[in-house]
């Protein structure tokens, strides 16, 4: 009896003293109030990813609205796939504005957006025969475009961009030979464009851009008028306002 109650105690003495090594043993306690809090600037738990890759992985990226207002020179051309003789220049001024979402990348955003872009009108002299009597004249010159820019910041506030966008445009042609004039139906066709630029931040929600442009609609054809077609190099002033409505917001 006096054995048993013995090895009772010596059984008792070690499991309290093995709960109290395991308590009190080294290390940092577990605190089990802190699970699911995590430091904003600490890596993930998924091979020490910063938690900004694993928001972009997950699809919450920050993005941001924008709208975005630009003019500039138009340094147009008409020329006439078949017929080399009928190619004409003349300078343009465009004006347009786009809608787009900004999504925060790394060194910068990928801003996707909708443009819609105007010319005046277009009336030029054929370039192999300059005389008054024969030109060609463009109006209703437009277009819209669906953009995707990429952004990499240089510096805090200055930055570079590129990209391009395809959409559609078009206008009405008309042409003057021997003091006549005579106009086509308005017509469109596929457009595309692409170029690149500087951009500065003059505030975290407004930002300036000068860019450079080449913008081709593809080729028309009309009864009774020469195929044409509309290209241009364009340098383009823009505006870009994020968050337009935040001040309306309660």
């Amino acid at each position: 009896m006096a054995c048993s109650m013995g090895s009772f105690a010596l059984v008792a003495m070690l499991a309290c003293g093995g709960a109290a090594a395991w308590a009190g043993g080294p290390g940092t306690e577990i605190d089990l109030t802190t699970f699911g809090e995590i430091a904003e600037d600490s890596a993930s738990a998924w091979n020490d990813i910063p938690l900004d890759d694993v928001a972009r992985r997950l699809g919450t990226v920050p993005r941001r609205f924008y709208l975005s207002g630009m003019i500039g020179p138009s340094f147009a051309q008409v020329t006439s796939p078949g017929n080399p003789d009928l190619a004409s220049e003349d300078t343009l001024f465009a004006a347009g504005g786009a809608i787009g979402v900004a999504f925060e990348r790394r060194n910068g955003q990928l801003r996707l957006e909708l443009e819609g872009m105007g010319r005046n009108t277009y009336d030029a002299e054929f370039l192999a025969t300059p005389t008054p009597a024969n030109t060609t004249i463009l109006t209703n010159n437009w277009s819209v475009m669906q953009n995707a820019w990429r952004d990499f910041m240089l510096t805090e506030r200055f930055g570079v961009y590129g990209g391009g966008g395809i959409g559609a445009g078009g206008y009405i042609l008309g042409e003057q030979f021997q003091g006549q004039k005579a106009y086509a139906d308005p017509a469109a066709s596929f457009a595309w464009q692409f170029g690149g630029g500087l951009l500065w931040e003059i505030s975290d929600r407004l930002t300036f851009d000068v860019g450079y442009r080449y913008f081709h609609i593809n080729t028309i054809t009309q009864p009774g008028f020469e195929p044409n077609q509309f290209s241009a190099s364009e340098l383009m002033f823009t505006l870009r306002l994020y968050e337009p409505f935040r001040n309306w917001r309660r």
